[in-house]
């Protein structure tokens, strides 16, 4: 479902989305397994929205290039931009609200 980014296709990836949402994880963090669990169900209502996902440990200059200074840290893209962003552990309709409310 989440398809995984680098530093060597970060910008590439985002700027060609259209619509999507970003989660920054640790592998053995709790909350972020918890976080993905929620963004499956979300897809589930949104299906043509991008999944994308970027360990946190491994990508470091990219985490601190949009501003995502721990897990989970979940963005909202619109039109090949980040527009949104939420730390921490969140339910599905306050990942729709979040989703709505990014311009």
């Amino acid at each position: 479902m989440f398809t995984q980014l680098t530093g060597a296709d970060f910008d590439e990836k985002i700027g060609a989305t259209e619509a999507g949402v970003l989660i920054f994880f640790k592998k053995l963090c709790p909350h972020c397994k918890n976080m993905e669990k929620v963004l499956e169900k979300f897809s589930a209502q949104r299906p043509n929205l991008a999944f994308f996902n970027v360990d946190i440990e491994e990508e470091t200059e990219v985490a601190q290039k949009v501003g995502a200074e721990r897990p989970p840290t979940t963005m909202i893209i619109k039109g090949g931009k980040i527009v949104g962003q939420r730390t921490g552990l969140f339910n599905p309709k306050e990942m729709a609200a979040l989703y709505d409310s990014s311009n």
